[in-house]
């Protein structure tokens, strides 16, 4: 079974045990009905996942603690390697739990050794990308941006034009270093225009509103499958939505398409070992 914690020391010692294995937190409350889902799921993953560590926090028990790890809902589950949380999931989503400690355990989250795309010192992202709070406007609903998140040979693509504009959101704060895109030469976006934190831009805005970076894409970015371009680090560092419109394609054609969108970097820290205080439990509301 998960182990219920019942000091706030005791958190901080979990934290600890991260810097060995992935340890996943379920902040959950007693009166909330999903969290006996994810009680039940994870009490399977127990078994499933020996090398792991399943620990459960009542946040209305230890609301310091929630606080201080930005929990805003329950039940959300919390993956922690290294001291620190790398990756965040909200309700009973089994898919989604399953697939954050698959990641976990093959992302240490250390900068030694660590690479996405060639990128050294920094992981595959795109794992926090929200769906549900995500769109592309100009989408052929036959070919929608739900096909470049997952492995296959489905691209997204344009509608009435060559133009895109990608709202993206993700599930916790990311620095984002890099981003990573993949298409079919005849139709793969040439001039793109990059806007940190922006959801309100919209096609009538991009000839005006400031993006945060443009990128000029070319054929040599694409070769070999796919393009690895680096961002201005400085001004990514606390995102949690980006908007990405694109402009034209590299042939001109009234189609532009993406058959991959990989976001670079490292999630922001939601927790960390000297933001608990020691030596004092937790207390309701």
């Amino acid at each position: 079974m998960a182990v219920n914690v019942e000091k706030t020391e005791q958190f901080v010692d979990i934290l600890r045990e991260s810097t060995e294995k992935l340890v996943v937190v379920d902040f959950y409350s007693k009166t909330c009905p999903p969290c006996l889902v994810v009680d039940k799921l994870l009490n399977q993953f127990v078994s499933q996942y020996p090398n792991v560590g399943f620990y459960k926090v009542d946040v209305t028990r230890f609301s310091d603690v929630a606080m201080q790890c930005r929990v805003t809902a329950t039940p959300t589950l919390q993956f922690f390697r290294k001291g620190r949380s790398i990756s965040e999931v909200k309700g009973a989503n089994r898919k989604a739990i399953i697939d954050a400690i698959e990641a976990g355990l093959s992302d240490s989250n250390s900068s030694e050794g660590k690479s996405a795309y060639g990128v050294v010192g920094h992981s595959d992202l795109t794992r926090l990308v929200l769906m549900k709070q995500s769109e592309c406007l100009n989408q052929n609903d036959d070919h929608p941006m739900e096909n470049i998140f997952v492995e296959g040979d489905k691209v997204l693509e344009s509608d009435v034009d060559e133009q895109m504009l990608l709202r993206i959101s993700f599930n916790q704060p990311i620095k984002l270093h890099s981003i990573m895109l993949k298409a079919p030469l005849d139709k793969a976006p040439k001039n793109i225009k990059l806007y940190a934190n922006r959801t309100d831009v919209d096609f009538d805005d991009v000839d005006t509103a400031k993006p945060t970076q443009e990128i000029e894409m070319t054929n040599n970015i694409y070769k070999d499958g796919g393009g690895v371009v680096n961002l201005r680090y400085v001004l990514f560092q606390n995102i949690n939505t980006i908007t990405i419109f694109v402009a034209d394609n590299l042939a001109d054609e009234e189609v532009t398409a993406i058959s991959q969108l990989a976001f670079i970097g490292t999630a922001v820290n939601s927790a960390n070992m000297s933001d608990i205080r020691q030596g004092e439990e937790g207390h309701s509301h």
